[in-house]
């Protein structure tokens, strides 16, 4: 069995720039460029950057929300689920719950919902037990299977999302800012219930996120994407000492408080055609000639690290 639960290889994605009657096919959003990371077995792949950077794409494109333009992801399944299908193994927890969560919908049709048309539906009874156990094992009471979304905070909606993911008994969990919109403290609560989670269940995550610092917390392993490239790639734990990528420090500054915009005198581009060189050229205070006409190679620079840069 491969040690990697998810390999994605070279994936690409672009969106058309217009909508609607006048829009013009030539003009596209490169979002995803030739993207490749690993996700270990029972380990956390964190993909970090700014908004727009391509991250929720990537995610989107590893479960079949969209359809890559080019490359490949391979799932890896456990024997005992080889024969399973991957949407029932790898499961989405969006960053809103108050959107992905219907509001006119109880907790248990919430929950049960997408069991109830598969052909692993147990029963109402049974899928009921279910249903309780899983909120219980989320920190929320089986009473409240009888509630709607609009009657919790934040922080509990996020509770039940995660729920309604685990009830299908995936492998992997996607876990798409679901941290990002809640106060500190909560955020703590529900990195903390995911990390309980990894370990009594055996799971493995993709963590998708802006901030560094929160993603060095609950992540193996970190790629740092620009523009829909990943820039650096490092053991999460290290990162903060090892960071060698202009990029990835400067969201460092950023998780302190500092200004990225201000600090290096613009924001992230949308990038509109083939690369020709690094995507970070225009904000890099180190840029030569060569990083705006060449894209640099994702080399290795001592294990488990890599970084895409000519300065390094």
């Amino acid at each position: 069995m491969s040690d990697f639960v998810i390999q994605a290889k070279n994936l690409t994605k672009t969106f058309s720039l217009d909508a609607g009657f006048f829009a013009r096919n030539d003009k596209k959003v490169y979002a995803v460029n030739d993207v490749s990371f690993n996700i270990e077995r029972g380990k956390t792949y964190g993909l970090v950057g700014e908004s727009g950077c391509g991250k929720s794409t990537t995610a989107r494109l590893i479960v079949g929300m969209y359809k890559m333009d080019s490359g490949e992801v391979v799932f890896t399944p456990t024997a005992e689920n080889k024969d399973a299908e991957t949407s029932r193994l790898v499961k989405y927890v969006f960053q809103d719950p108050s959107r992905s969560l219907n509001p006119r919908m109880t907790i248990y049709s919430i929950l049960t919902d997408a069991l109830k048309h598969s052909k692993n539906w147990p029963g109402k009874k049974l899928a009921r037990e279910e249903a309780a156990k899983l909120l219980e094992e989320v920190g929320l009471d089986p009473s409240d299977l009888d509630r709607r979304p609009s009657e919790f905070s934040g922080g509990q909606r996020q509770r039940i999302s995660i729920a309604r993911g685990l009830l299908m008994k995936p492998e992997v969990l996607i876990c798409d800012e679901i941290v990002s919109a809640l106060d500190v403290s909560v955020q703590g609560q529900i990195l903390n219930l995911l990390l309980d989670l990894k370990k009594a269940r055996n799971l493995s995550f993709l963590f998708i996120a802006h901030d560094l610092r929160v993603s060095c917390y609950f992540c193996d392993t970190i790629g740092v994407m620009y523009s829909g490239m990943i820039m650096e790639e490092a053991p999460a734990a290290d990162l903060y000492k090892t960071a060698l990528h202009p990029y990835t420090k400067l969201l460092f500054a950023g998780s302190q408080g500092e200004n990225l915009a201000a600090k290096s005198n613009t924001e992230i581009k949308t990038v509109l055609e083939n690369l020709k060189g690094c995507p970070f050229a225009h904000r890099c205070p180190q840029a030569s000639e060569k990083c705006r006409s060449e894209i640099p190679e994702f080399k290795t620079v001592e294990e488990n690290h890599k970084v895409r840069c000519h300065n390094i």
